[in-house]
Order: structure tokens, then sequence, then C-alpha cells
């Protein structure tokens, strides 16, 4: 009984060994995070009797969970910005240099490891973690009695720290299975068969993982869902060029008018304020900084305005909304790929727009386009990941039972 608390007082058992820990480390954008916080939310619902946590460094994922229920662990965190199409580190908000941040990181995660004593652990992106903070864990986990696990989106793009044979050997020695969050009737096999060549694992297909999802029927319950929106627009952080995009939006707002309604903008909360400054002159459009909100606004627009990552498109998708995308400068080109992929199923519907290029008449045209679209009956997309791989996860810990 040695994983179990008995309380004198009650003469009852209680568990003391964490069911599920999930991992997501904080990068420059939500993906890692928004996936992981999805599953979490997938658990709580499906299983509300399990023992979850999440841990992660990202100072946002209480935003994530909104109205949800999920409880997590946050690390001291990194801060990234963008040059040149890549992503650098730099030191966290705790003031610690990252390389010593780093190796502080990873004593934390091994030592909630050794306590938490989890059945099951979820890793997203990468099998050691952000700069191998999960190494020290890994390495005291060799009993067998933690079964580690690695979550992957549709396109994994270049990153080298995920197709390393460093990499592949780790998740051989650690891993049991690899699980994709996309959809083979999308973006065919191929994704999965790189996947699966490179770590020596077929990996099982969960379908697109999307958090809101998960949440948008806490947001239905309580009436939010009544009012429509014209346009939500998210813009979760600033790079070099998203000047020349709010000016160029300003520009199509103001051609196209307020007949089509409301515009809500939730955007970098650094930024709020010089946002609101350019878009006041428009009555039609509200700017507040990224948060809870955002998902009941996204829930009622008529047309999203997001930038193209995983977690943003494949939300807008669940949600069956128009959207126009804009796509950023990255080196391997990731999110265009997965964009292209996607528009053959979805059509008209998703506008692409790159965030170098793009000017007011651009936007006019494109924003004009998305307004005159009829969403469809039903999606063409599996978004039902989160909840498929919370049963897949729930399945591999009663097995331990």
């Amino acid at each position: 009984m040695q994983d179990y608390y008995h309380s004198k007082a009650l003469d009852q058992y209680f568990p003391t060994r964490l069911d599920y820990l999930l991992y997501a480390h904080d990068g420059r954008g939500l993906g890692h995070v928004s996936r992981t916080t999805a599953v979490g939310l997938a658990l709580k619902r499906l299983y509300p009797e399990s023992r979850i946590l999440l841990i992660t460094g990202s100072a946002k994922t209480q935003m994530m969970v909104g109205r949800g229920s999920l409880d997590w662990i946050k690390l001291p965190s990194y801060q990234t910005i963008l040059t040149g199409g890549k992503s650098e580190g730099r030191d966290g908000e705790a003031g610690f240099y990252k390389s010593v941040l780093g190796n502080l990181r990873a004593e934390m995660i091994a030592d909630m490891v050794k306590v938490l004593r989890p059945r099951c652990l979820l890793v997203d992106h990468n099998p050691l973690g952000k700069r191998q903070e999960l190494r020290q864990a890994l390495d005291q986990s060799g009993d067998g009695n933690c079964r580690w696990l690695l979550g992957l989106r549709a396109i994994v793009g270049e990153d080298k720290a995920v197709w390393s044979s460093e990499t592949a050997g780790i998740f051989h020695d650690c891993y049991q299975d690899v699980l994709w969050y996309g959809d083979s009737g999308v973006l065919t096999d191929e994704p999965m068969k790189r996947i699966g060549g490179h770590f020596g694992r077929t990996p099982v297909e969960m379908g697109y993982v999307s958090r809101v999802r998960e949440l948008a029927h806490l947001y239905e319950e309580d009436g939010d869902g009544v009012e429509t929106i014209g346009c939500t627009v998210s813009i979760p952080w600033f790079g070099p060029h998203t000047a020349g995009l709010l000016s160029s939006l300003y520009e199509a707002l103001t051609a196209i008018g307020e007949e089509w309604g409301r515009c809500d903008f939730y955007v970098e909360p650094s930024r709020s304020r010089e946002v609101k400054e350019l878009f006041n002159p428009l009555s039609c459009c509200t700017v507040e900084p990224i948060g809870d909100r955002y998902i009941g606004s996204l829930i009622k627009s008529k047309v999203a305005i997001i930038y193209g990552g995983y977690n943003s498109i494949i939300d807008v998708l669940a949600l069956n909304r128009p959207a126009l995308v804009v796509l950023r400068a990255t080196r391997d080109r990731e999110q265009q790929e997965h964009l292209m992929r996607l528009q053959r199923s979805v059509g008209t519907a998703m506008q692409v727009v790159e965030e170098e290029a793009v000017s007011g008449p651009v936007l006019i045209e494109k924003l004009l386009l998305l307004l005159d679209e009829r969403p469809g009956d039903s999606l063409a997309i599996d978004c039902d990941g989160a909840e498929r791989t919370a049963a897949y996860l729930h399945r591999l810990v009663q097995d331990q039972s």
C-alpha cells in the first residue's frame, strides 16, 4: 500500500501518486502550452477523479486554462525573441542567466517527478524538453514505473533538437509511444512516416488538438454566445513587422466601414496601449490585452484574424469560422507548408497573407471575401485530438492499476 495514504479519521486510503504529468516547454508562441492544456482539460472533463498536473514555464498558462479546471506548476520562464526568422533565448524574468536557469529548471523537474511519481508523463514536441531539461528526470525514471509519451504537432518543422540522432536514441530508451496531433485525411500519412522513420515507432494518430473545443461549452452555457461580433483579432506577441500589419488593418477597416459589426482586438499586454491609440478613431474597434475574454469573442465572431500558429488555426477550424491567417517569416516555412495543406480541405474560408508583404488593399479584398463566407454544416478536419489523447492516456494508466 505504499502508493496510498491512510486517513485514520476516515479509515480510508487515498492515492499518493499522480496519474498524469503534462509537460509543455515555454516557447515563443503559445502552441506547446495550448495543446498540452487542451489535453489536460479533456482529462479533467472525462475523468474528473484523476490526479492531473501540467508543468510549464509559460506565464500565460492560466489564460490558456480560462474557465476550465486544471491545476499547473509554474517554472521560472525563459524569454525568447525572433531574429531573422529564428527564435533566440534570453535571460528570464527571475534574473538568472539562461544557462543557469536551464540547470535550475532541470533539477526542479527531476525533483517533481521524484516526489509526484506520475504513472504517465506526456511531453510536447521534444523528448528531451527545452534545453534538454528533461534529461535528469528521464535518467531517474529507469525503473519503467512511469510511462513517457511524446506528443507531436501535425507539421513538426525542422527543429534540429527534435530530429537529432541523440533525441531518437532517448526516445528509443525511455518513451513508450509517439502521439501525432494531425489528420492524415488532410495531410496524408507523409508526416507520420517521417516521424516513424526517425523515432523507430509508428505514431498513433490522434487528430488535431483544439483548446477552444474543450472550453467552448463553458462560454455557451452562460449565454456568452448570444451577441454576434464582426471580427476577432488575435496578436499574442509582436514581431518586427507587426506594426506594419496593424497600419494596413486600420486602413482596411476604415475602408470597409462599421456595418459588419464590432471588431475586438486581443494583443500582447505590453503593446495594448499603442494599439488602442491607433484604432481609437474607429468606434467599432475595441482593444484589450489577450486573456480569458478572447475565447468568448472568438465564439461569437463572424470572422477571425489570427497569426498562423498551430493552436490559433485549429481553434478557428474547430469553431468552423472563416479566418484571415497572417504568416510570420520563419526559416523552415513550417507554417506555410501546414496552411497550404489545410487550405485544400477548407477552401476560401481561409485566406492567407504574408506579414512582411501585407497592404491595406490586399486586406480589404480578403476580408470582403471572408464576410461573404457561410460556415459549412460540418468540419472536414478532425479536431477531436484532445479527447482522443485523454482516452489513450487513461487506458495506459488503467493498465497499470
